[in-house]
């Protein structure tokens, strides 16, 4: 007996079908679709350490007392070379407007010989001519000059010295000068043996009043302006003249000399006059007092820096 036929299978049923869209309109939804970034996340904060100062501030307070004890030396010693410096320097003002008062002598006398105590007279420098012939033309200032008695070495005087015009306010001869205008020496202090000379005064004056330095006090005898020098040629004692007036100008003579001697003194054979450079002072009387013109004898500045004993 034959088996009825199998009825087939089902089909499956087709998928639902997509709701089609245009493609503009994707593209249009794709645009508009807001995106979404991913931030990484923070670290976390890693924790301060604990500041670990004590030996740090124990090595701090161990320079800082080595540095101390190293510098305490000096410190009277800064203090002594800058205190009086300062000091000049707020005084500079009132000094030069005190200067500019101060009343130079004028006419045919000044001070150009010195006078010291126990040798006669008052004890004080004499008003003396200078050595100016009549009708003569006026000295001027050259650009020789010498610095004042106890000068510090050439370099130490220029970055001690502040101007201050204490030196030539006190100076006796008013032999030292400060040109403020036309410069004249560097604006510091200067002597010119021609026109007014150093005379070598009792007391010193311009050394003790210097309140810097740069004027340093000294013995007489070690005060070191310069060194006379003689020229034979002009000379008067060559025309057979018996001048002197170089060696009585002099104060480094008779019982004013050291152990050195004199400073000028008359060759026994020549007659000359003869200078010894390691008495003289260079304080310029001899150039001023020659008669000749130009002077037959003049000072050389000393500009030696090496000489600790400079003036």
């Amino acid at each position: 007996m034959s088996e009825p036929p199998k009825d087939p299978p089902p089909s499956p049923a087709p998928p639902p079908a997509e709701a089609s869209s245009p493609p503009a309109a994707r593209a249009d939804s794709a645009a508009h679709t807001p995106v979404k970034r991913v931030r990484p996340a923070a670290k976390a904060a890693r924790p301060a350490k604990p500041a670990d100062t004590g030996p740090r501030e124990e090595r701090r307070d161990f320079f800082n007392d080595a540095m101390r004890e190293t510098l305490a030396p000096f410190a009277g010693l800064l203090e002594r070379k800058i205190n009086p410096i300062l000091a000049a320097l707020e005084a500079l003002p009132d000094d030069v407007d005190r200067f500019t008062k101060v009343t130079l002598p004028s006419g045919g006398t000044a001070l150009d010989q010195p006078q010291y105590g126990g040798t006669g007279g008052t004890g004080g420098p004499r008003n003396v001519p200078l050595n100016q012939a009549p009708g003569a033309p006026a000295k001027e200032t050259p650009l020789r000059y010498l610095r004042p008695p106890g000068a510090a070495p050439q370099g130490q005087f220029e970055s001690l010295c502040t101007a201050c015009c204490k030196c030539a306010e006190v100076c006796p001869a008013h032999a030292i000068r400060i040109d403020f205008a036309r410069s004249v020496a560097g604006r510091l202090p200067y002597i010119v043996a021609a026109n007014q000379p150093c005379v070598v005064c009792d007391t010193l004056a311009c050394m003790n009043q210097c309140p810097t330095g740069a004027l340093k006090l000294v013995h007489y005898l070690k005060i070191k302006m310069g060194t006379a020098r003689v020229n034979y040629g002009l000379c008067a004692r060559e025309e057979g003249e018996d001048c002197r007036r170089c060696l009585e100008a002099c104060p480094i003579m008779g019982e004013m000399a050291g152990t050195d001697g004199e400073a000028l003194f008359l060759h026994e054979a020549s007659g000359r006059v003869r200078v010894r450079k390691i008495a003289c002072v260079g304080c310029g009387l001899c150039e001023n007092r020659c008669p000749t013109h130009p002077p037959a004898i003049t000072v050389d500045p000393y500009r030696s820096p090496f000489d600790p004993i400079v003036a």
